[in-house]
């Protein structure tokens, strides 16, 4: 910061080194965003994957369900849960076909897929999006900046503020060493912000996938997903991700 007693940064000073700083700070976050990105195996691995499905146990309010999680680019998404009650088996189903996002739950009296909205909407719609709001944050019409480093659960940790067009902040905070999000933390209009921990990460085909998702909220854990399997580039029907 310039101090107002340092009159020997005159305006013509500021200008000139102005656009230097901005270009190292600039250079410093796709630094950042390069290392997050070599987790995913570089650039030219991760495009290459085109589809992902994803197996495990979520459990929240102390109950415990299967769930699968069903990926497709750009931004399709479908997760469907299983629900064991005495005698059956019951399937709730969410989807998001690129537009709007649709929900069915025979526990509500009926299994036909309907729009959903509100804050239930805009969460399937950013879980759709295959790599997430920071990758190609510019192409999205996003603003990123590096705020600096903070310590996440015992590691140092870069803090990206990504501003997005038409959705809430994200502020995701980067392993330093490793370079893997270790949290990422969604603003909310009105309300608590949530955070989603990412830990327990394994190597998939040359990825790494976190197998611990943990979601809280004012430091409440509200659910957790422990990823069982993680498959790459399998066939997914386009029926999945269409409502019927």
């Amino acid at each position: 910061m310039v101090r107002r007693t340092a009159l020997v940064f005159s305006a013509f000073a500021i200008l000139t080194f102005g656009a230097g700083v901005a270009h190292a700070l600039a250079q410093t976050l796709d630094e950042v965003v390069a290392k997050n990105y070599a987790t995913r195996g570089g650039p030219a691995k991760w495009k290459s994957i085109q589809t992902q499905k994803m197996t495990g146990t979520a459990t929240g309010q102390g109950a415990e369900v299967g769930m699968t999680i069903y990926s497709k680019r750009p931004n399709l998404g479908r997760q469907e849960i299983v629900v064991e009650i005495p005698g059956q088996s019951i399937s709730i189903v969410s989807v998001f076909d690129g537009v709007k996002a649709w929900s069915s739950n025979p526990m509500s009296g009926s299994d036909a897929l309907t729009e959903m909205g509100g804050p239930e909407a805009d969460t399937m719609k950013e879980q759709s999006d295959f790599d997430g709001s920071l990758l190609d944050y510019r192409a999205k019409g996003h603003t990123a900046e590096l705020v600096g480093t903070e310590v996440i659960g015992g590691k140092k940790a870069h803090h990206v503020k990504v501003t997005r067009k038409s959705m809430p902040a994200q502020h995701f905070y980067i392993d330093v060493e490793t370079g893997l999000e270790l949290k990422i933390t969604t603003e909310a209009g009105s309300g608590p912000a949530t955070d989603t921990e990412l830990s327990d990460y394994r190597t998939v085909d040359g990825v790494q996938v976190a197998h611990l998702i943990r979601i809280t909220q004012n430091g409440a854990v509200v659910g957790e997903l422990r990823i069982a399997t993680v498959a790459f580039n399998v066939p997914l029907d386009p029926a999945l991700f269409k409502v019927r």
